[in-house]
């Protein structure tokens, strides 16, 4: 079995390019022709060997036909595992040096380099396929949430080229992402509203070279802040005929307000902001209770002044009568 490979010569050192995950047996070159090249002749009488055998990087290969010089796989080669343990450079190449015993005429040493070239066998991953975000409805414009960006085990154009975001709705972020750092970050584009939109889904994609992809489903939750005041449903409530002979605690009128922030920002309590001794509002409900024996003949006519006030911090309020 054949590799396609291509050699090159440097500073008096032989580069072989080949590619990783070749199968056992896999010729890598033949060093009689690489070495010999001007007089390459299978009568030339000469041995080649390699300096070592089980030591890293020799494990991985063994010459057959000493005297042919066939250098040829001997163990599977991942270079992405190789690259992680760091036993070759992945930031610029992943170089394999052999030096190789050249028994002829006259004795000697030559170093060639195995340069081992990445196969896109792996694709994008995210180590997590879901994740909830929570972001607050007041966040800046430009305000950057971290994310954990993508892995792939492959190099250079093999590996993340680029993320974007798909939505089946428009969405009020952006990417934003550094390669070589491995950085990714979500960005606040625009102003957000959670009376308006209150939750968005959304994939991240990231993609690699060869268009193989790894999807992160997102789930962001619009945090309320209290920036809504309540609503009373009517500015002025008129209650008429009421009778002098009403009963104290008996209920006349029930006020109510609305509040379109969520949680305590939304919670309303009323209060009686007139000083009229003879009416009372339950906080909770809005129900106005008579408080005192009403007398047509002394008072025709109580207005009452009442306030609506949410629970949030830095309260908002409105106002009816």
């Amino acid at each position: 079995m054949f590799s396609c490979c291509y050699c090159q010569q440097q500073h008096d050192d032989f580069i072989i390019r080949t590619m990783e995950k070749l199968p056992v047996h896999t010729e890598v070159i033949n060093l009689r022709r690489l070495l010999f090249p001007k007089n390459f002749s299978d009568n030339i009488n000469v041995d080649f060997s390699l300096v070592k055998r089980d030591e890293f990087p020799y494990m991985y290969f063994l010459i057959n036909h000493s005297s042919r010089g066939i250098l040829t796989i001997r163990k599977e080669i991942d270079r992405d595992e190789l690259c992680r343990l760091r036993r070759c450079r992945c930031d610029t190449w992943c170089d394999l040096e052999l030096e190789i015993i050249i028994n002829s005429a006259k004795y000697n040493i030559e170093l060639i380099t195995i340069r081992i070239i990445d196969r896109n066998d792996h694709k994008p991953i995210f180590l997590n396929n879901y994740i909830n975000l929570t972001i607050v409805e007041n966040a800046q414009i430009g305000a950057m949430i971290k994310l954990e960006a993508a892995i792939d085990y492959d190099q250079g154009k093999n590996s993340i080229i680029d993320y974007s975001l798909v939505s089946s709705t428009s969405l009020p972020f952006s990417l934003r992402y550094n390669l070589i750092r491995g950085d990714l970050s979500l960005v606040v584009e625009q102003k957000l509203d959670r009376e308006l939109i209150s939750s968005y889904n959304f994939d991240i994609i990231a993609r690699d070279g060869d268009n193989q992809t790894g999807i992160l489903h997102v789930f962001v939750i619009i945090d309320d802040i209290n920036d809504s005041p309540p609503k009373f449903e009517q500015t002025h409530y008129i209650i008429n005929n009421i009778s002098e002979t009403v009963s104290i605690d008996s209920i006349v009128c029930r006020v109510h307000a609305t509040d379109d922030d969520e949680g305590i920002n939304g919670e309303i309590n009323y209060y009686l902001i007139s000083h009229d001794e003879c009416f009372q509002i339950d906080h909770i409900t809005g129900d106005i209770r008579v408080r005192c024996l009403l007398d047509y003949e002394t008072q025709t006519m109580h207005q009452l002044e009442i306030e609506a006030r949410d629970r949030g911090e830095g309260y908002k309020t409105d106002f009816c009568t």
